[in-house]
């Protein structure tokens, strides 16, 4: 639990404009690091004062690709104290293209630090990219005590392998309730805490799902949270559309599982994902809008789902879906995929770009 606290801390710091301190003692490195997107005119001054070197400015792999720079790998490039903020967001996640920046000087990043640092922030639902200054520490205070001294949250990067990379996830049922719903009385309600986060987990069962109670295999539908579709039934994409056909395939069939994963524009979440709707606006794809932002198009995980079947001891069952990449999840984490149900969303004049995206770029196998 401490070490969730503190990353919850470091995630706070950077929402609010603060600077943090990242330590990698492997390596004997230690930098001063803010998020991109919160800082103001006097970051970069900051930066130079502080770590008594000039600031660059870390971008994702997908960012870089967007402007041009072949790597796959993240990036940087060292910033000028002149450069305004808005030049700096310009090159962190606009969507020009003709930036009038000389890209000169560009590092390939392939440390653990850089790495560590863009999780940080993909984490806490902020664009990824950072501005950090390695630093000097020519007075040879121990780098926490020269945190402490300046009121600077301070980070071991070994702690974050401990919040990043669980070798065994622990998921734990914490209540449970009937949930009578539209579709039919007969669900009920199980929410979970998986690996002592925050975030609230849940799953509605359908139907009969106690063990051996009928021959049928169960039918299961991961379904990513979309709050403009789900709940407010937009017309740019087919979440909520797919989420209720999914709740009537699993009602007829007497027997599902609906887990509702805390995922928001395949887990970007809800602010970037109006962004990139902004971008899509401007003429780029559901895709290349997450791209440009310096997203992967697609950041979801399914580990919480593997785990909730595990924990449920749902081991075989008819899959729901059209995403040939939660097929894969799946039967890679020893789970058995009977038969896969794909959902055929009749599209409209606004989602049928989007609808056809998912098909040749994100590779959605439709019937």
């Amino acid at each position: 639990m401490k070490h969730n606290l503190q990353f919850e801390r470091v995630l706070f710091e950077l929402n609010q404009g603060h600077h943090i301190i990242l330590s990698d003692n492997e390596n004997r490195c230690n930098i001063l690091f803010s998020a991109t997107e919160t800082a103001d005119e006097n970051t970069l001054n900051f930066h130079k004062k502080f770590s008594k070197s000039f600031p660059s400015i870390l971008l994702s792999p997908e960012r870089c690709k967007t402007l041009n720079i072949e790597t796959d790998h993240c990036c940087s490039l060292s910033l000028s104290l002149e450069w305004k903020i808005k030049r700096i967001f310009n090159l962190a996640f606009g969507n020009s293209m003709d930036i009038n920046l000389k890209l000169n000087g560009v590092i390939e990043e392939k440390s653990k630090l850089m790495n560590l640092s863009l999780q940080i922030l993909k984490k806490g639902k902020l664009l990824p990219s950072g501005i950090f200054s390695i630093i000097n520490n020519s007075s040879n205070v121990p780098i926490d005590q020269l945190a402490l001294k300046n009121k600077i949250f301070f980070l071991n990067i070994s702690d974050l392998d401990k919040i990043f990379n669980i070798k065994k996830p622990i998921v734990e049922i914490i209540t449970r309730a009937k949930l009578p719903i539209k579709k039919t009385r007969d669900a009920e309600i199980i929410v979970f805490r998986f690996n002592n986060e925050a975030k609230e987990y849940f799953c509605i069962l359908i139907g009969n799902n106690k063990k051996n109670s009928t021959n049928l295999f169960p039918t299961v539908r991961i379904h990513s949270q979309c709050l403009t579709g789900d709940v407010f039934h937009s017309l740019k994409c087919d979440c909520g559309e797919q989420l209720n056909k999914s709740l009537d395939i699993m009602v007829k069939n007497k027997k599902g599982i609906l887990i509702y994963l805390p995922q928001e524009g395949r887990d970007i979440g809800l602010t970037n994902k109006i962004r990139a709707y902004k971008l899509q606006e401007d003429g780029l794809d559901t895709v290349d809008a997450n791209l440009t932002l310096g997203f992967k198009d697609d950041e979801r995980s399914y580990d919480v789902a593997v785990a909730i079947l595990k924990k449920l001891n749902f081991k075989k069952f008819n899959l729901i879906t059209n995403n040939p990449n939660k097929i894969k999840k799946l039967n890679e984490e020893g789970l058995e995929v009977l038969n896969v149900i794909k959902l055929n969303i009749e599209p409209n004049a606004i989602n049928k770009k989007y609808l056809n995206t998912k098909k040749n770029k994100s590779y959605h196998i439709f019937d």
